[in-house]
């Protein structure tokens, strides 16, 4: 188990769409390249650029938010307290968004270990844990695979398919939060500010608090894997499970996983 309990609750705040994830998979890089592509499309202030909320009320959008639907880590919820009746987003737009079970564990192992101090033990235990562990994960994707029809419009990203393609998702994912014909030129800009090359400057920049977001701010000179931004590399798993790990994970994932917790082809 966790060795501190968490000692809030991720606030939910009303809007008409609601970005859902897991803890740890590619939040904050959605959170960049929309903000990018809406504060440019809008000609708002990109100190505003993480602020997903008050961009889309200031450009008048639906407002849209992000959540993490009671995954969060300040919940502390076990994987069997998870609640799959989604009827609360019933009149709602919901995009969800995806990455591989396994560098979602690993990145969430680092966050509450080295940035929110909830688990100080080892990584093997951490994935096993009901709190943190891969049963929460699936447990998370399986409620939501099996209510995706419940909201008033759908959609599902994965965390891949937005490195791969970061423009031609973001011009889907505009579209379906309601913010029409936004140029080309426009979300390639946008995919080039948060795009994986250059993922060390969301890193600078939160270390330099340059968009003023404490969600988004790190003590300079601070332990690489204390950041928020970490790496985001694709299968870097690899670099922190060991064998048994990633084996016991997998056949977890086989027997009790999803169309959304499936490895990317």
């Amino acid at each position: 188990m966790a060795d501190r309990p968490p000692a809030q609750v991720e606030p939910k705040l009303e809007a008409d769409t609601y970005v859902l994830s897991y803890p740890k998979s590619g939040r904050t890089w959605m959170r960049a390249l929309l903000g990018k592509a809406l504060v440019d499309h809008y000609h708002l202030s990109s100190s505003r650029l993480l602020e997903l909320e008050e961009v889309t009320r200031l450009a008048g959008l639906p407002v849209a938010t992000f959540y993490h639907d009671g995954s969060a880590m300040l919940d502390g919820l076990s994987w069997q307290d998870l609640r799959s009746d989604k009827s609360e987003y019933r009149d709602k737009r919901v995009l969800l968004l995806g990455r591989d079970v396994r560098d979602t564990l690993v990145s969430a192992y680092f966050h509450a270990t080295r940035r929110l101090r909830f688990f100080t033990g080892t990584i093997s235990a951490f994935v096993r844990d009901e709190r943190y562990g891969v049963d929460k994960v699936l447990a998370f994707y399986r409620h939501w695979h099996a209510a995706r029809q419940v909201p008033r419009a759908f959609m599902f990203v994965r965390y891949e398919a937005m490195h791969a393609d970061p423009a031609g998702i973001l011009g889907r994912v505009l579209q379906f939060i309601g913010t029409p014909d936004v140029p080309a030129a426009t979300t390639a800009a946008a995919a080039d500010f948060a795009r994986f090359a250059r993922f060390e400057n969301l890193r600078d920049a939160e270390a330099r608090n340059l968009f003023d977001n404490p969600v988004l701010a790190t003590r300079p000179n601070a332990d690489p894997d204390a950041f928020k931004v970490r790496r985001g590399k694709i299968g870097g798993f690899r670099d922190h499970l060991s064998a048994d790990d990633v084996a016991w994970i997998d056949a977890c994932e086989a027997e009790r996983g999803c169309e959304f917790t499936r490895p990317a082809a």
